[in-house]
């Protein structure tokens, strides 16, 4: 067994020990047929057989590219070949509302995770697999970073996350693609490489994820040296300690606020905070009247301008009006 495979071996079996699975639990491995999610699929069915879990694979089909269900059901077969028997192909589509409101690339995630949702719900799992990498990784941190002027665009990607009742598991957060090449070449694996995932990401039609991977990481990690991609990840999870640490500042200072129409709340304890907890007190009380993510961090400083002069008022999405006034913070419609 190669280092690279040992690397990947263990650090599956340490995710799945720090999420408390339990001999006879079910899980569910998501499959792309690239090489990260095959490289992934033959280290967890080691790990799998090893701790008594069930391990079962479904790869997503949207559609969307010619071809797409013959690519998914030779990854089908690729994972019957590794010993996972129990693997289907799951069909389906877009949103179409998603798409116009968030793009394509967010719309397939979206359906790609409802899909998988209710397949592991319908099989009883207690957990679905993804096969994000230290180099995704990266590639989020910058991605976020170029969209969203926050400082949460720098926690990256969680190895444990909770949607549905189901939990999410990241187990080669540590692995570089280099290393799931490495691994798949050494089980003689063969993979799929997705064309928008390609050497051309610098075409403008292509995804934003995939002009930063072809065009900057590759050129950090020239510039550096090497060890750019590695340092983002290790940054990553450093900056979400502290993340973890401030917001929960935030949320014990906004203790007792309730949050629905019209919300009231002391805008002197707010702005008698430091900065940076008051910053994330901020955007978390526009996170519970505000979806979409962009819209809210371009209210944040709004709101932080509006506190410090003590009085004002900023329009907000879905006809909602956000007031300072004497002592209170006030959010409620418009026409109220």
């Amino acid at each position: 067994m190669s280092k690279e495979m040992k690397k990947a071996v263990g650090s599956v079996r340490g995710c799945f020990k720090r999420a408390g699975l339990q001999r006879g639990d079910r899980l569910l491995l998501a499959c792309s047929g690239g090489r990260d999610s095959l490289a992934l699929a033959r280290a967890s069915q080691i790990c799998a057989r090893a701790m008594g879990l069930f391990l079962s694979a479904a790869v997503v089909d949207h559609g969307i590219q010619e071809g797409s269900f013959k690519v998914a059901k030779e990854a089908e077969e690729n994972l019957k070949k590794l010993g996972i028997q129990d693997s289907r192909v799951l069909k389906t589509s877009l949103d179409r509302k998603q798409v116009k409101i968030n793009g394509v690339e967010a719309a397939a995630r979206e359906a790609r995770y409802k899909a998988l949702i209710e397949d592991a719900k319908r099989e009883g799992a207690r957990a679905i697999l993804l096969a994000h990498t230290r180099t995704d990784q990266a590639e989020s941190i910058l991605l976020d970073a170029c969209k969203t002027p926050s400082s949460s665009s720098w926690k990256g990607m969680e190895e444990e996350t909770k949607r549905e009742g189901l939990l999410f598991l990241r187990p080669f957060l540590s692995l570089s693609r280099s290393e799931t090449t490495q691994i798949c070449r050494e089980n003689k694996i063969l993979w799929w490489d997705d064309p928008t995932n390609g050497e051309g990401g610098e075409k403008a039609d292509l995804p934003r994820r995939s002009r930063i991977r072809s065009q900057v990481l590759n050129k950090l990690e020239e510039i550096s040296g090497g060890g750019a991609e590695a340092h983002l990840a290790a940054f990553a999870s450093m900056h979400r300690e502290d993340e973890e640490f401030l917001n929960a500042l935030a949320k014990d200072a906004l203790k007792g606020a309730r949050f629905s129409l019209p919300f009231s709340f002391s805008s002197s304890r707010l702005s008698s905070l430091p900065l940076p907890i008051r910053r994330r007190c901020c955007r978390i009380i526009l996170k519970n009247f505000i979806d979409k993510r962009g819209a809210i961090e371009k209210q944040v400083e709004t709101f932080m301008r509006i506190l410090e002069r003590g009085r004002g008022e900023e329009n907000l999405p879905s006809g909602l009006l956000l007031r300072v006034k004497g002592e209170s913070v006030i959010i409620d419609l418009c026409n109220n």
